[in-house]
C-alpha cells in the first residue's frame, strides 16, 4: 500500500493510548480475532493505522452495541 500524504496515521502507541492505554497484546488480539479491525500499514518495520479506518471501525462497534441494547 502506498503512502498517502493527505491521510492521517496513528502509531501503535497512539492507537493504544486512544483506547485508554491498552497493551500491545490487546492490539495483537484485535488483529488475530477481530476480522473487522483495521489492518496496519507498514512503513519499513513500523506499523501505522489509518485514522479514517479506525474511526470507521469505531462507528461499526458503536452500531453493534446500539443494536444489542
Amino acid at each position: 500500500m502506498a503512502f498517502q500524504a493527505n491521510q492521517e496515521y496513528l502509531s501503535s502507541n497512539q492507537l493504544r493510548a486512544r483506547y485508554g492505554g491498552r497493551s500491545h497484546m490487546w492490539v495483537e488480539r484485535r488483529l488475530k480475532y477481530d476480522k473487522g479491525f483495521p489492518r496496519p500499514v507498514y512503513f519499513g518495520r513500523l506499523r501505522f493505522w489509518k485514522l479514517s479506518d479506525i474511526e470507521a471501525w469505531e462507528r461499526q462497534q458503536a452500531t453493534k452495541t446500539h443494536e444489542a441494547a
